[in-house]
């Protein structure tokens, strides 16, 4: 398994003291084998399948099923390129038990979403399917056990079937095609030189997805989807007999074929010279540099010393990141971003890589700092309170996810299965994993990780690459020759031991001045208490138990960026990152960062279009430290010159060539066209030219008046509280923020989009990729009904995507509707159709999506249609009822917008009150011809 990372502080003296002891005790069981979950059941039935079972009622009343099959896109033919993935596809068009389209339409009719719920990946070596199974109806869970019987080795496979298929993932493929793949596909084969993986990418070939022989994708099932290459697993609301009585009847007859090809596993040869590429493309939209260091095979981590060394990985890769991040955070940053990690492409190898982003001036301020930070760990390693300071991290994170043991969601359990199926990583459990932590923590010195980086970099035959925009400005790229002598240099280059640099421990100088409750009201409904502090501030606290380690925090007040002219547009818009860059109180944000580590929190504000927000969350332990560290953000914002440039300088690299996108420049137009140039309107694409007009002295004035006084806030909590523990903290940290008197508000700025019909095309893009956008909107009186409404319009019309648009035409993979009624700061309605496409099927698909509106509006949804999007919704609510951020949202849109609590608390009584005539009379209002926006991108040639 993959360690979890985190921070446990509380009692460590004494842990570490314990510790010491088992350490001792159990040092020659290092190479054991660790031990199975007792909460997990494993076995094998004599066909080879692997099963797992593991009761969770985290939700309850469902159950997560995966079919997990041993085989990718590396075991594919050459005449299967691409087939792995589409055999994918095909599972969901037709099996025995499921002919065409029946699968997605019963699962819909139970509540489940295609795409959200349902769904399946292929990668190089593995393709798992994802199957949740609401458990609340009789016969839901023998179906699901069906539906993934049927995906194993029931599949049809039909010629039609295949042939309809073939242009939804040609549209998968197109969809994927860019710049960023047309530079992939030039570099793969020299980074994976002697390797099946680098001609195995999982989309495959178009000219072979056109083209292949309906064998050649059945030939791949009857080969690779087989018993001995498939797990299955079973997570959720189920007892084990239940599960277990399911598994036999469906898997247990399954047969291998007579004769079986092997499943090899595919070498990944280690590079034996220093290579280089350079690579340019028009559509770029930045410039990175990676260089990355031979493969060399993976550990066994199946053993107490490959969870150890786990663990060191971790470590080396946090250290060397915190470096990196203090040199892209610093006054003369050399790059805007870069990091290091341990892992590789293919299964069973790994490597060590570098990565940095760089501006249009050329690579070599970054290739220079890049790897001196690479030379300065191999010659002199990292130090002790680097260490330390990771440390802390990693074993709060364990601490956290030990505490939530008995809450964590099913989804979340089943991936470790996954990878112990496939990559034969171990499953001991939470309680395991932290007593390993607990052992294995204290031990890990400085001095062994240091070793293991001098081993990571002995081979030092790299491949660097840099890729970028072609049409750059004085373009100032190496050739792959000097870009190869530019690496041996760097890493040649002589560089000193990093220094310690110490940190202060206290947020704050010295705690605020405490407020006092002044009244307090119980919402029985709510199941929660607000209570009015002497500043003015209202708290609500909802205390739960849905997760065990976990609170949440959210403030909101009236104003925000409304309030303010052209004259401030971009001050107002990044003044949260303009202050975030340079920091708060005494702490420049790297310091912050390492003040706070071991503590499991974040906080911090936030300034939208008609409000200001906090918003925070912490384990129980460290609920104190998060309202500090709220109470640091909100009222010591920190001015620092040679930050706020470095911050205008590296945001301006990063966009600096995002109009090269041929999708972000069509928004960017779109907009444009649509506001009317208007200076307030919303943006969609960042500018150079924006970050230039940021005022720093403005940012700091509007962050004090937005979030530096705490007028008219009300702040909602919810999680695990202890309220004894919890009130006097608040007191101290809510009833502690200035005020100043002045009630806030916002205004409505006038921006409004364009009216009547407007038809828009837009060329611009190498590649044969089109985009439909189509906006609608318009003015009209508010209600949480019509809201609803129009949000099941909006899913009925994406029924609708599926079945006509991707399943009989072929003409998408993706896309489809959203559909809203806003009240603040205009009542409105607004509504957009988004469907990525080829060129050619542009007026096919405009023409079929106006024909199914036609329909609805004339005739209104299937009743089927609305019964479906009734069921998803009622299995969301279900879910959400037990999560702390749903009832912070819920709690801020009732009592601070005013929202009705009869829509949350007989919510499926309000859903199931919907009938089809309401869509219709939605359809006709939103579709009503008067403004409509649709615009399209198509190809230059």
């Amino acid at each position: 398994m993959q360690p979890i990372l985190s921070n446990f502080k509380k009692g460590l003296v004494a842990l570490v003291v314990l510790a010491a002891s088992v350490w001792t005790t159990h040092a020659q069981d290092m190479k054991a084998k660790l031990p199975l979950d007792p909460k997990v059941k494993k076995g094998k039935f004599a066909n080879g399948l692997t099963y797992y079972i593991r009761p969770n009622s985290k939700p309850e009343k469902k159950v997560e099923l995966r079919l997990i099959v041993n085989a990718g896109s590396v075991l594919e033919d050459d005449d299967q390129q691409g087939l792995a993935h589409f055999m994918e596809h095909m599972n969901f068009n037709g099996s025995k038990n499921f002919p065409k389209n029946e699968l997605v339409n019963y699962l819909q009719s139970i509540g489940v979403e295609f795409g959200a719920d349902l769904n399946a990946y292929t990668s190089f070596d593995e393709t798992v399917y994802i199957l949740p199974v609401p458990t609340d109806k009789e016969g839901n869970l023998d179906k699901g056990f069906q539906i993934i019987e049927d995906w194993a080795h029931n599949a049809l496979l039909t010629d039609k079937d295949i042939d309809d298929e073939r242009g939804v993932v040609l549209e998968e493929s197109r969809g994927g095609k860019g710049a960023e793949m047309r530079m992939l596909d030039k570099y793969l084969p020299t980074l994976m030189t002697g390797s099946k993986y680098a001609s195995r990418l999982p989309i495959g070939k178009d000219d072979i997805l056109k083209t292949f022989k309906y064998d050649a994708v059945r030939r791949f099932y009857r080969e690779w989807y087989r018993p001995n290459l498939m797990a299955v697993a079973v997570v959720g609301d189920i007892d084990e007999a239940t599960a277990m009585k399911y598994l036999k009847k469906h898997f247990e007859g399954m047969k291998n074929p007579s004769k079986e090809r092997k499943r090899d596993a595919f070498p990944v040869p280690a590079r034996t010279t220093s290579q280089a590429m350079v690579l340019t493309d028009k559509e770029a939209t930045n410039f990175q540099l990676q260089i990355i260091f031979p493969s060399v095979k993976k550990g066994d981590e199946s053993t107490l010393e490959g969870y150890r060394d786990n663990i060191k990985q971790s470590l080396i890769t946090q250290m060397w990141n915190q470096r990196l991040n203090d040199l892209a955070r610093s006054s003369n940053p050399p790059f805007p971003y870069a990091a290091v990690g341990y892992d590789g492409w293919a299964r069973g190898y790994e490597s060590l890589s570098a990565f940095a982003m760089f501006g249009a001036e050329g690579p070599e301020k970054a290739m220079n700092a890049l790897t001196a930070e690479l030379i300065r760990a191999k010659q002199f390693g990292f130090t002790n309170s680097e260490l330390e300071i990771v440390k802390k991290g990693m074993m709060s994170f364990m601490e956290k996810a030990y505490n939530e043991r008995n809450t964590t969601e099913s989804g979340s359990l089943i991936g470790e299965y996954i990878r112990n199926f496939l990559e034969d990583e171990p499953i001991p459990g939470i309680e395991k994993e932290r007593e390993y932590y607990m052992q294995l923590m204290p031990g890990i010195t400085i001095a062994e990780l240091n070793a293991d980086v001098k081993s990571w970099m002995e081979n030092m035959n790299t491949f660097s690459l840099i890729t970028g925009p072609s049409q750059a400005t004085g373009n100032n790229l190496p050739t792959d020759a000097q870009l190869l002598e530019m690496t041996k240099k760097g890493l040649a280059q002589k560089v000193t031991a990093m220094e310690e640099k110490k940190v202060a421990e206290n947020l704050l100088d010295k705690k605020p001045t405490p407020g006092k409750i002044v009244s307090q009201k119980e919402d029985k409904e709510f199941g929660a208490t607000t209570y009015t502090l002497s500043n003015g501030v209202k708290v609500t606290i909802k205390p739960t138990t849905f997760k065990s380690d976990e609170i949440l925090l959210r403030g909101v007040r009236k104003g925000g960026m409304c309030n303010y002219g052209a004259i401030d547009r971009y001050s107002v818009q990044y003044a949260t990152q303009v202050v975030g860059a340079m920091g708060y109180g005494n702490f420049p944000p790297t310091d912050l960062e390492k003040a706070i580590a071991g503590k499991t929190i974040r906080a911090g504000g936030g300034i939208g279009d008609i409000n200001n927000t906090v918003t925070g969350n912490s384990t129980i332990k460290d609920f104190e430290s998060m309202l500090e560290l709220m109470y640091l953000k909100l009222t010591q914002p920190r001015k620092d010159e040679a930050l706020f440039k470095a911050f205008v300088d590296k945001q301006k690299t990063q966009i600096q060539f995002m109009s090269a996108n041929p999708q972000f420049a069509f928004l960017d137009t779109l907009y444009g066209v649509m506001y009317q140039k208007n200076p307030l309107a919303p943006i969609a694409v960042p500018k150079a030219e924006y970050y230039d007009a940021i005022s720093m002295n403005r940012a700091l004035e509007i962050y004090k008046a937005e979030l530096g006084s705490a007028d008219g806030m009300e702040f909602f909590i919810t999680g695990n509280v202890d309220m004894t523990t919890a009130l006097p903290l608040i007191e101290m940290y809510i009833g502690g923020l200035p005020v100043t008197g002045k009630a806030p508000s916002f205004k409505d700025n006038g921006v409004r989009p364009i009216t009547g019909v407007q038809n828009i095309s837009f060329k611009r893009g190498a590649e044969k990729q089109s985009l439909i956008l189509a906006m609608y909107n318009g003015e009209t009186k508010y209600s949480e009904d019509l809201n609803l409404k129009m949000n099941a319009l909006a899913e009925i019309l994406n029924i609708k995507v599926i079945e006509e648009l991707r399943e009989k035409l072929g003409g998408i993979y993706s896309g489809g509707f959203g559909a809203n009624v806003s009240q603040y700061p205009y009542e409105r309605y607004s509504a957009s159709l988004y469907l990525p496409c080829g060129p050619e099927n542009v007026e096919k698909l405009l023409s079929t999506t106006k024909e199914v509106v036609a329909a609805i509006k004339k005739n209104g949804p299937d009743a089927k249609d609305l019964d479906k999007v009734k069921a998803q919704w009622h299995e969301q609510r279900r879910d959400k009822m037990k999560e702390n951020g749903f009832w912070n949202e819920k709690m801020e849109s009732i009592m601070f917008w005013g929202k009705q609590r009869k829509n949350l608390f007989d919510y499926d009584k309000w859903v199931d009150s919907l009938t089809p005539n309401d869509i219709k009379e939605a359809a006709n209002m939103l579709f009503n011809g008067k403004n409509e926006f649709v615009a399209v991108l198509y190809p230059e040639s």
